[in-house]
């Protein structure tokens, strides 16, 4: 077995190094992202905003931000910015990584900018800021997204090589997201007072230093699609783009399998505020989660062979209705904790087996599409789903928030949860009740629906390596038309 391993990753495209400095960078972003994901709720609720108004504003920015993705996924596949001669010194060579090279630092530098709403304030001046700089920093994270998760077709053709890159920064990238949320909750809590903007302002600068090498270290190996007319390849209109989003139904199918999850994932808007006001500790909802780091790290490394062997639907809907059989468990038992605990470790090892191999089916999607089409669409494939990823996750935040301020939810004023705690607010029991539907019992009807979606996805595994080799040249499309197991 070793050595059958060791041939194989001969014949992979990127060096370790390339693959190392790309999964830093991934851990980067990410985190970077993580940061408004986890601190936007508690920031607006600190700045005394009132749930059901920051809801809907969340929500219509959300809306606004809609264009940007469509339009800055289809200007990375049309646009080789490499030929302007005013950038090629910055961009370097590729076809993605230019995009990268030339506007990573936007990202934590919008972040920054957003944490930096004046605390003084009018309420209209708090709101004008929150949607000005939302914009902005959603924008940021299209333009370092898009390009990253489309270089996963770009920096190999080899199946193996370019999963096994999507299981590692997966798995590494979503135990630093853990660990640094349970830093970033110690830090604001009342046990601390860090103030949340300090922390936020002073992650910013960290993860900026650690996407920095993919720009410089990093090279694409894949850039150039094979076994299609050359004047076909080129010509990338408005038109083209909208029949490869028309072409890509799996991708489709795959997006509104994500959108239906994401939207529900109320609980991560109010998880913190559950563990304060349920168990009476900001802190305390940390410990399932340490608990569950080591048995979900290897349930997620085992997630390759398992597709590997069942495939990649049969392992996904599988894990994926156990994940919210068990989420389901936890709204029934109430808030008993050492049940609560027992409950969420043990969701998180089929939750995030469900998660993985879902994660390897949009490089799929794309190889797919570039098969059928002719045409290099990574960029828009990958911007649709930054948008319904980005849209979901507003849609579940202000979901939570609108429903939680409709419970008779207390309005608060606060820097940390130190602060919170020395002003002694109380919520009334409606509000506590309504905190544990948001978190447990919504994003379980949410699973469920996703995994049913997924039951449509019809695109087999063994036909996804033969469209890739044909895409990079390796095999004829008559060769790959031969061994397909049915007509596309």
């Amino acid at each position: 077995m070793n050595k059958k391993e060791k041939t194989d990753k001969t014949n992979w495209k990127t060096t370790g190094q390339e693959r190392r400095f790309y999964i830093v960078g991934e851990i980067g972003r990410v985190c970077e992202g993580s940061i408004v994901t986890a601190f936007m709720t508690l920031f607006l609720v600190f700045q005394g905003i009132p749930l059901t108004l920051v809801a809907g504003v969340m929500l219509a920015v959300k809306i606004i931000d809609a264009l940007d993705d469509i339009l800055f996924g289809y200007f990375v596949d049309r646009i080789q910015i490499t030929k302007w001669k005013a950038f090629r010194k910055i961009t370097g060579q590729g076809k993605y990584l230019p995009w990268f090279r030339l506007t990573f630092s936007l990202f934590p530098l919008f972040t920054i900018l957003f944490f930096l709403m004046p605390t003084g304030f009018p309420m209209t001046g708090k709101l004008i800021w929150f949607t000005v700089f939302y914009i902005l920093y959603d924008f940021g994270y299209t333009l370092v997204e898009v390009p990253m998760n489309s270089m996963m077709v770009t920096l190999t053709d080899n199946l193996e090589e370019r999963n096994a890159i999507i299981q590692y920064k997966t798995v590494i990238g979503g135990l630093a997201v853990i660990l640094v949320q349970v830093l970033w909750m110690v830090l604001v809590s009342e046990y601390v007072g860090i103030p949340l903007r300090l922390v936020a302002l002073l992650s910013s600068v960290i993860f900026f230093f650690m996407m920095l090498p993919i720009a410089a270290r990093v090279k694409e190996h894949n850039t150039v699609l094979k076994n299609v007319d050359e004047e076909t390849r080129e010509h990338y209109s408005i038109r083209d783009m909208l029949n490869c989003v028309k072409t890509n139904k799996y991708l489709l199918i795959l997006l509104l399998s994500t959108f239906l999850m994401s939207c529900l994932a109320t609980g991560g808007a109010v998880g913190t505020f559950v563990s304060y006001y349920h168990f009476h500790s900001s802190l305390i909802l940390a410990i399932p989660i340490f608990i569950a780091i080591v048995p979900q790290l290897i349930a997620q490394m085992q997630t390759a062979k398992l597709v590997k062997k069942f495939g990649k639907i049969r392992v996904l809907v599988t894990t994926g209705l156990f994940g919210a059989l068990i989420y389901t468990g936890i709204f029934f038992a109430g808030t008993n904790f050492p049940v609560i605990t027992a409950l969420l470790v043990i969701q998180a090892i089929p939750s995030n087996i469900s998660n993985m191999a879902k994660s390897f089916l949009t490089p799929d999607t794309i190889e797919y599409t570039r098969y059928k089409t002719g045409k290099d669409c990574s960029g828009i494939c990958t911007s649709l789903s930054s948008f319904v990823t980005k849209l979901s996750t507003a849609v579940s935040s202000s979901l939570g928030l609108f429903i939680l301020g409709l419970s008779g939810w207390v309005d608060v004023e606060a820097t940390d949860f130190a602060d919170l705690a020395a002003q002694n607010i109380p919520q009334p029991q409606s509000a506590l009740d309504c905190l544990w539907v948001i978190y447990t019992l919504i994003p379980a009807i949410g699973t469920i629906l996703s995994v049913v979606v997924m039951i449509f996805y019809r695109l087999k595994d063994r036909d996804i390596e033969l469209m890739a080799l044909c895409n990079a040249g390796e095999i004829s499309r008559e060769e790959c038309e031969a061994q397909l197991s049915r007509q596309y």
